[in-house]
């Protein structure tokens, strides 16, 4: 058979510390503005989402390589776009190993901005408490340690081997025990914006 299904997922991103949902037409609760292409678009936000987690993916595309983490509630099915090296990315899987799959996670982006520098951060309550992060500085768990490199003659951090290493353990310890959450089958190549 060569058909492709579309999925019928609601795409949402982080924009500002918050989570951004895309919608086609002015809504009482959108914001319109014009983004990088010159077209004029409409985005609701909030300050977090809930669901159980059905799957996680990472995917390229023309912005690099992203997250793709799959959510389901009672009204539908979402996916939130993460970029594969962020805070936003970095704390939500590294309390991925502590979270329940059988049960909904709330999702709250934080943007905190401290002098010129913006720190962000993925919180993940479950059944009313925030989980711990499972890999610290004080207990690692195998966690690689972040390497400084240079680059054309500048110092920068390099985390290339913890993204690694927590893509590893999402693929081998956290999706297998996700069994029955009906993750979503034929994802769309792109996302709708």
């Amino acid at each position: 058979m060569g058909a492709i299904k579309q999925t019928n997922a609601i795409y949402l991103t982080i924009a500002d510390g918050k989570i951004c949902r895309r919608v086609q037409s002015k809504t009482p609760d959108a914001i319109e503005r014009i983004n990088k292409d010159g077209k004029l678009v409409y985005e609701e936000f909030y300050k977090g989402w809930k669901g159980t987690i059905t799957d996680i993916k990472t995917r390229e595309n023309d912005y690099g390589k992203n997250w793709m983490i799959h959510l389901k509630d009672e009204y539908g099915d979402y996916i939130l776009q993460l970029p594969y090296s962020s805070g936003y990315s970095a704390s939500f899987l590294k309390a991925l190993p502590n979270v329940d799959p059988s049960q909904p996670v709330t999702l709250m982006p934080s943007l905190k901005i401290e002098g010129d520098k913006k720190r962000t951060s993925m919180f993940i309550n479950q059944n009313g408490a925030s989980l711990k992060w499972a890999y610290t500085k004080d207990n690692p768990n195998g966690l690689p340690e972040l390497q400084q490199i240079k680059v054309k003659g500048k110092t920068t951090w390099d985390d290339s081997e913890i993204m690694e290493f927590l893509e590893n353990m999402v693929n081998n310890e956290f999706l297998p025990k996700l069994n029955g959450n009906n993750p979503i089958e034929n994802e769309m190549d792109e996302a709708p914006f």
